[in-house]
């Protein structure tokens, strides 16, 4: 890698939760044995089932977690966005990938040997705890989420995602969706045309969606009250 990519990285590297802990020295080194991978839309990161030889952080894209065993991306559990792990979980005991995971958009990511970090960190206790903590946090969610689905209609599921990925913004917003319809449906539990007849059914409040990934939601407050509501007005 030249300087200013090195560099591009090192940032990247000094903004993430995870191993942003580390220090300017320690970045520098975790450097010498990762390398920036680009990823075509459908191309695996890592397989179920194969050894966790590495960990991935992503730069940019959209990866998507599926229990998938042919190698193919279907069945999607969760979706990762920049600035996130993916595959760490299996490296923290030196195991194999319980999901596989897949480029949903073309992905651009840092691929962190597992062997040389662990051996760098053998000094560094709290990084390794905070991978853990970070994937317990991620399992945590998972949970929520599987809550949700039993408990909630089609329409909710997508009211509370969407909620979620608005994080705080406030009044009118617009959202790009991190990935085609058809994984996002997956990831919510669903058929592609029970997702579309969801979003019909949250036009009444003021949810716009677009043929493509583009949402606009006229007042987020007014979507985050339906979606905490204890009342579910429409039925699958």
């Amino acid at each position: 890698m030249d300087t200013d990519m090195d560099s591009a990285l090192a940032r990247t590297i000094a903004d993430s939760p995870v191993l942003g802990q580390l220090s300017d020295a320690d970045r520098a080194h975790l450097l010498t044995y990762s390398r920036e991978q680009a990823f075509g839309q459908g191309s695996p990161l890592f397989l179920r089932g194969q050894p966790a030889v590495a960990f991935y952080l992503v730069l940019s894209g959209t990866v998507g977690l599926t229990t998938a065993e042919n190698g193919t991306c279907s069945n999607v559990l969760d979706i990762v966005g920049p600035g996130h792990l993916v595959g760490e979980e299996a490296v923290l005991d030196c195991g194999r990938h319980a999901t596989g995971a897949f480029a949903l958009v073309p992905v651009s990511a840092v691929a962190i040997q597992a062997e040389p970090f662990f051996a760098h960190l053998q000094d560094r206790f709290e990084v390794v705890q905070a991978m853990m903590a970070g994937a317990a946090a991620r399992l945590r969610g998972l949970i929520l989420e599987i809550t949700e689905l039993k408990l909630q209609s089609t329409t909710r599921r997508l009211a509370g995602y969407l909620v979620r990925l608005a994080g705080d913004r406030q009044g009118r917003v617009h959202i790009v969706l991190p990935c085609e319809k058809q994984f996002l449906a997956e990831r919510l539990g669903m058929k592609p045309e029970s997702l579309s007849r969801a979003f019909a059914k949250l036009r009444p409040q003021g949810v716009h969606s677009g043929r493509l990934d583009d949402v606009d939601i006229d007042d987020m407050e007014a979507l985050r009250r339906f979606w905490q509501s204890s009342n579910d007005p429409w039925d699958d």
